[in-house]
């Protein structure tokens, strides 16, 4: 599949059939994650990739106490969409700002590290289209484990680290089909 039809068939798909995708199609969705620009406030991010059945259940039953009313007002029951792969990235925010970058506050440093991070989820999501994986990114359960430290630990994130971004991962019965861009979700302005 090129490029350009990967982007047109990427999709956030919801629903998963419980295949687990294969050993060799995880890394090959994972080196494209290591093909994303990486900058210093990123290297060193830590990735949990998680099939544990009772370690999913338990991140989503604690994202779902979490969002509770949110999620029934948008009728989800399961944030993690009983996808059979949760991946995880994890990472340190800065707390102190290296030489030379006196001038900005940390949340600049960390608007990079999140820059970074949508490079990284969209390689991802491209690489597991052009192999027939669904996908899905995932915040419920990173915002839930700020809160949930033992739960952070069994995640797999290590001591020190923040919990960033993530997906689900899985193969579905969802036909994929070229999508014409939304061009009504932006403003451009050519100056």
């Amino acid at each position: 599949m090129e490029l350009l039809e990967a982007m047109q068939k990427r999709k956030c798909v919801r629903q998963f059939n419980g295949e687990i995708p294969g050993k060799d199609e995880i890394e090959a969705i994972l080196e494209a994650a290591c093909l994303a620009p990486a900058v210093f406030t990123t290297k060193g991010v830590h990735i949990s990739v998680i099939t544990d059945k009772k370690l999913l259940g338990d991140l989503d039953a604690a994202a779902v106490r979490k969002f509770g009313k949110t999620l029934e007002s948008m009728g989800v029951t399961n944030t993690l969409y009983d996808a059979p792969v949760y991946i995880l990235f994890s990472g340190r925010l800065v707390e102190e700002l290296p030489p030379g970058y006196e001038f900005l506050k940390p949340e600049n440093m960390h608007r990079n590290v999140y820059w970074a991070m949508g490079s990284v989820l969209q390689n991802m999501q491209l690489r597991a289209t052009s192999l027939g994986v669904s996908s899905c990114l995932v915040n419920t359960v990173v915002v839930t484990l700020f809160d949930e430290p033992e739960l952070a630990k069994r995640a797999g994130i290590p001591q020190g680290y923040s919990p960033l971004c993530s997906m689900v991962l899985g193969k579905s019965d969802f036909k994929y089909e070229r999508r014409a861009p939304k061009k009504e979700h932006y403003q451009i302005s050519y100056i």
